[in-house]
């Protein structure tokens, strides 16, 4: 089958209405902001102008550029909003149907209408659990499709009792498994008899906390759960420590070459000169010892590393969360969540970065400075300082991007609206245990936390037309 074929194939088990009623308002968002970016160039050119002198160049060359100019050029760009809003559609329903057709696995089977349900391929039912089978049945018929609940099971079973079959004649004498397989009795010595004597002592282990039995709802359950998840990693740990290596090594070699001087003197030089002096004459970064800046490099060489096998371990893991019930739908919504998470991060590292971090060390020196005073920090506490306000920037940026996330999965732009109080008591309790004693740190923390959070709930305002149209339908009832 060609690539026309498995995009023909697969865009019979996608559900378009679904998928564009959750992504109409993003794409009219990107023409909103080509035909914005176009009224600014035309109506408001010394606006542009101080944006576009940072790269060099001006409205009026942009526009000439073009070769058109006045209400030709405002429409010229809100047809290229359009365009651009069509083009980005077409491709996204290509990919759809495309990964459906390519990756029956993935295919989400909640979408899936009953017609549909009963002709999928059976690799669609095979990567699926018992457990999740009763739920995708039980949402079906809590829709009212008593139908497609049917089918849903009837599949499953199909499935189950084709397995069963085949490992029943497997075990037959003569068959490939099973006791008449050439395995054996374990030799004691062996990793496999470790294994199987390991595996009986946490069972027994487990037996006393749980009674005797182990099943989904005790501790016994979820560890079988996490075993199984582990498991799944462990085929992946070379790429994963690989990965994490690799960074680590990569960011102390860029650190411990001159990289840790560099990025202080960049910084340094945007703290404004009526603060710090010519050249910070009055402001300076000292090391006591080259051992202090030797360990700054290799913790957040570490942390650098830790952070980039994160979406590794969330790939790799994807498929046994999905078959233990842990999270639904196809893998490639970790790419769409990491990525999104990543874009808010980034944006707030650099704002954070060029903006708010000068600006609050600004604001700590100015008055000591004011005195007369000469400014010395040790190399590990400004790098600190910077790394950490920095880095609080990139957090805060990516709330609203996550509440944003969580409205396109069903979390109600009103859940989060009414449930603002629940949402500040969480974050002073997540702040009083993670931050040090201190009240005063606990707001530090909580206020701009609290701030984003209204950052976000203004935003799905807009995305949701004040609540009257979410993103997706919703599935959590938190409203009051």
């Amino acid at each position: 089958m060609g690539v026309v074929g498995v995009i023909q194939r697969g865009a019979g088990f996608v559900d378009w209405r679904g998928r564009f009623g959750s992504l109409w308002n993003v794409l009219l968002g990107i023409a909103g902001t080509v035909a914005a970016a176009g009224y600014v160039l035309v109506e408001r050119p010394e606006l542009a102008d101080s944006v576009l002198a940072e790269y060099g160049a001006s409205a009026a060359g942009v526009l000439s550029v073009l070769g058109v100019s006045g209400t030709a050029a405002l429409a010229a760009f809100v047809g290229a909003g359009v365009g651009v809003a069509l083009l980005l559609a077409g491709i996204l329903a290509v990919y759809f149907a495309y990964v459906a057709g390519t990756d029956p696995d993935a295919v989400d089977v909640e979408v899936l209408t009953t017609e549909e349900v009963r002709r999928a391929p059976d690799a669609v039912f095979d990567g699926i659990s018992e457990r999740r089978a009763n739920y995708l049945a039980d949402r079906a018929a809590a829709a009212g499709d008593s139908a497609k609940a049917r089918a849903v099971l009837d599949r499953f079973d199909e499935l189950q009792a084709a397995h069963e079959a085949a490992e029943s004649s497997a075990d037959e004498p003569g068959g490939t498994g099973g006791t008449g397989g050439s395995s054996g009795p374990s030799i004691p010595g062996l990793s496999s008899d470790a294994g199987d004597r390991a595996s009986r002592a946490t069972g027994t282990f487990l037996e006393g906390l749980t009674g005797g039995g182990r099943d989904e709802e005790d501790i016994g359950g979820y560890y079988d759960d996490l075993a199984f998840i582990a498991a799944s990693l462990r085929s992946r740990l070379f790429i994963l420590v690989s990965v994490f290596g690799v960074t680590l090594a990569s960011v102390f070699a860029f650190l411990y070459l001159g990289g840790i001087g560099d990025v202080k003197n960049n910084f340094v030089n945007r703290i404004p000169e009526e603060i710090v002096g010519v050249g910070a004459e009055n402001f300076g970064v000292i090391v006591l010892h080259p051992v202090e800046a030797l360990i700054f490099e290799v913790k957040i060489s570490t942390i650098a590393g830790a952070v980039a096998v994160l979406p590794f371990m969330a790939y790799y893991a994807w498929p046994a969360l999905r078959d233990r019930g842990f999270v639904r739908g196809r893998r490639q919504v970790v790419f769409g969540w990491v990525a999104a998470l990543l874009a808010g991060l980034l944006g707030g590292l650099a704002l954070g970065y060029t903006v708010i971090a000068p600006a609050v060390i600004s604001w700590l020196v100015s008055d000591a400075l004011a005195a007369g005073m000469v400014i010395s920090y040790r190399i590990s506490d400004f790098a600190w300082l910077v790394f950490f306000t920095t880095v609080g920037i990139g957090f805060l940026a990516d709330v609203p991007v996550l509440m944003v996330l969580l409205n396109t999965i069903g979390v109600s732009y009103q859940a989060m609206r009414s449930r603002w109080r629940e949402a500040t008591i969480a974050i002073m309790l997540a702040a009083a245990l993670f931050t040090p004693a201190d009240v005063f740190t606990m707001f530090l923390v909580t206020i701009p936390l609290m701030a984003a959070y209204g950052v976000g709930l203004a935003i799905l305002w807009v995305l949701t037309l004040g609540g009257r149209r979410n993103l997706a339908k919703p599935t959590v009832d938190l409203t009051r």
